[in-house]
């Protein structure tokens, strides 16, 4: 097996690296294509809650109706990556969305933020992903991440910031990968074509997903999935909401106990 022992030491200093190679155009095109056939749902869901103006251009838990998105997940480069970042404990897909990023437009992953909104460290807890959908260059907008910035409890300055942070640049099928706390936002796009690129987020079984994929995908649905898909999905680590399924033998538990 591979080691990715100094992608893992480039997090722990730097609070990112990145994966090169992982998908194959042929995959990536396909999601692009289920993808934009299915934009409008989206669309029409967020403008009915009256929010899209606050989240335009960005999809999030994707995959609940581009059902192609989920074959990211399946066995590769990067979950071999993510087994030995987290100790080969159990882990779990936290959320995982879509962003496009329009020629000269703006979108609120343009300010300066982290995605871990609670200050955890250096614990591997969360690893944030950042899968390339087209090529990421300087022209249309690559993400900017200030180098050790997972470390610090505090927000930098727009000074700060700008004067110290990296462009990350990277071809398509590329992914970087980053600590949940780093600090980091996407660039303006100069470019005459859109920037696509997909956000899994993977965290520790018990740290809850902001959204219940298992219940929103159908408890049924699990037994389509491979065991590693099932575990990735959140399957193994539910929550009961009643006492019936509380009171359960081993092999029925909802919340497994091997998730920690």
């Amino acid at each position: 097996m591979k080691s990715f022992s100094d992608h893992i030491k480039n997090i722990q200093c730097h609070g990112y690296t990145k994966l090169t190679g992982v998908y194959t155009n042929e995959l990536i095109n396909k999601v692009k294509k289920e993808f934009h056939q299915n934009h409008e749902l989206f669309v029409n869901i967020q403008k009915k809650k009256n929010i899209y103006n606050e989240v335009k251009d960005t999809t999030h838990h994707t995959f609940i109706l581009c059902r192609t998105m989920l074959r990211l997940l399946e066995s590769n480069i990067l979950l071999e990556f993510l087994d030995q970042y987290f100790e080969n404990q159990k882990f779990i897909l936290n959320t995982m969305g879509l962003s496009m990023l329009k020629p000269n437009s703006k979108i609120y992953t343009q300010a300066i933020h982290r995605d871990v909104r609670s200050f955890t460290g250096a614990d591997k807890l969360w690893v944030n992903t950042l899968i390339m959908l087209d090529d990421s260059t300087k022209e249309n907008g690559a993400t900017w991440i200030l180098e050790g910035s997972h470390l610090r409890s505090t927000k930098p300055s727009e000074e700060e910031f700008w004067n110290s942070a990296i462009q990350i640049e990277g071809e398509i099928g590329d992914v970087l990968i980053f600590h949940g706390n780093t600090w980091h936002c996407a660039g303006e796009n100069k470019s005459k074509s859109t920037r696509h690129i997909i956000t899994p987020f993977f965290s520790r079984p018990f740290i809850k997903q902001q959204l219940d994929y298992p219940r929103a995908l159908g408890l049924d649905f699990a037994n389509t999935l491979s065991d590693d898909l099932r575990q990735l999905l959140g399957y193994n680590s539910m929550t009961p909401a009643t006492l019936d399924e509380f009171y359960q033998t081993t092999e029925n538990r909802f919340y497994k106990k091997d998730q920690g």
